[in-house]
């Protein structure tokens, strides 16, 4: 595309309205004036001839994938190559999407004689998780004189990933990731293992439980059983991605004044990513799972910095969907794929009856084998009446027992799913990851698993 730029049209207005005025109003001078307009003209389409192809082998390269943390600054490098080496600037734009703010709309470009290669770095902001792509360059520049601004544009794919930020929540839980720092306190477990370790002979005091009675028929004299702390266990975290997912709260590590919202799945993929490490630094397997009417994914419990990369990455790419979950469905699958006992951990909403309801009818095919628990975020105003405050207009005092009977609703299943074998917990928004640290070396402590 090619454009005039203002000093054009202020050529025009200098030059080309005096001389028409005055061989309009003296016929003698129409031949100068025609002369020098002719002049003026041929310097202009000279100066458009000569710019259009002078970057045209310009090229810009982006890199495939960019990484960022939500909030924070990161830079993106763009790469400029040229085949004919000439000195001059070009002005460069790129193409972000929505949820990425950047202060530079243009970059100024220098295109050095000396190389034929140069680097641009554009800061930019994510304001919200996932992935993003950007699929086009726009740069531009000036013919020799400056009359004419030819534009262009070059396509692209660049994939950029903005991850949530856990600095703030993970201080919360840095105890947890400290495992066997000078210093620290050695958490006791409590009960036997339940991991087989070796045989040996019967001693007093053995229990029968533990007598290996095919050991001891084919060597004809008591044989015990020795068993050890179990210290590799598979645990699953089952992100919940349907429709109330995409409820909003309040965002907790915003700034005071800020009223930034998130929703329940972001906070669930935060909390996701700080368990894993935890899970980790604790030499346990982790898994992760997205579930909304059927199971979406499941990544196998594994452990390792790839692993987490992996899983991160589907965390990041999650988004909620406009559908109830069928936790039917979702057991079927899980009890099919999953054979090894493990812990899941269910990332869920159950403050609707019909979702509550199903669930309940649902995990008895996986409590018989896996351990389960279920943490959900409390909702807003979902509290016992009278546990904070005081009532200041009578608007409040329907807002508050409306709360409070939805709260004795989520007791009453709390007590339900426990005579199933079932843990369900409701935890506060800012606590969440901590509450999930928590309840996990909890189970890991007593031996449950």
């Amino acid at each position: 595309m090619i454009a005039p730029r203002p000093r054009l049209v202020l050529l025009m207005l200098i030059v080309a309205v005096p001389l028409a005025t005055a061989a309009g109003l003296s016929q003698g001078l129409i031949p100068i004036a025609s002369l020098l307009m002719g002049f003026v003209f041929i310097v202009v389409l000279g100066d458009l001839a000569f710019g259009v192809g002078r970057y045209r082998s310009l090229r810009f390269s982006l890199p495939d994938t960019v990484s960022g943390i939500r909030d924070e600054r990161v830079e993106l490098e763009v790469r400029a190559k040229f085949v004919v080496r000439r000195d001059g600037f070009v002005q460069l734009a790129v193409r972000f999407p929505q949820e990425i703010d950047s202060e530079q709309k243009q970059t100024t470009v220098r295109l050095p004689m000396a190389s034929a290669e140069t680097s641009i770095r554009i800061p930019f902001v994510g304001t919200s998780r996932g992935t993003f792509s950007i699929d086009g360059l726009y740069f531009a520049w000036s013919s020799p004189l400056g009359f004419w601004v030819h534009r262009a544009r070059q396509s692209s794919q660049c994939e950029v990933r903005i991850y949530p930020n856990l600095r703030l929540e993970g201080k919360q839980i840095a105890h947890f990731l400290n495992r066997g720092a000078i210093g620290m306190h050695a958490q006791p477990q409590i009960g036997r293992g339940r991991e087989f370790e070796k045989l040996r002979e019967y001693e007093r005091g053995d229990s029968f439980d533990e007598i290996s009675w095919k050991a001891t028929a084919k060597r004809r004299f008591p044989v015990t059983k020795v068993f050890q702390l179990e210290r590799s266990k598979e645990i699953y975290l089952a992100l919940d991605t349907s429709r109330l997912s995409a409820r909003e709260l309040p965002e907790t590590f915003a700034l005071p004044n800020s009223r930034k919202t998130t929703t329940h799945l972001d906070r669930a993929i935060s909390a996701a990513l700080l368990f894993c490490v935890a899970a980790e630094r604790q030499g346990d397997r982790f898994g992760l799972i997205s579930f909304s009417d059927k199971v979406n994914h499941l990544v196998k419990a594994r452990t390792g910095p790839s692993h987490f990369h992996l899983c991160r990455d589907l965390a990041v790419a999650l988004l909620p969907q406009t559908v109830s979950p069928d936790f039917a469905e979702i057991a079927a699958t899980l009890k099919q794929r999953i054979k090894r006992r493990s812990l899941l951990m269910f990332l869920t909403s159950l403050d609707d009856p019909v979702a509550a309801e199903d669930f309940v009818g649902s995990v008895d095919i996986l409590s018989k084998q896996h351990l389960i628990l279920a943490v959900m975020i409390a909702p807003l105003a979902v509290q016992p009446l009278f546990s904070e405050g005081t009532v200041e207009n009578p608007e409040e005092i329907y807002l508050k027992l409306s709360g409070h009977l939805r709260w004795a609703k989520l007791q009453t299943l709390q007590r339900v799913l426990a005579r199933k074998g079932v843990q369900f917990r409701v935890v506060p928004n800012e606590q969440l990851g901590l509450r999930l640290v928590s309840y996990y070396m909890d189970l890991k402590r007593r031996q449950t698993l």
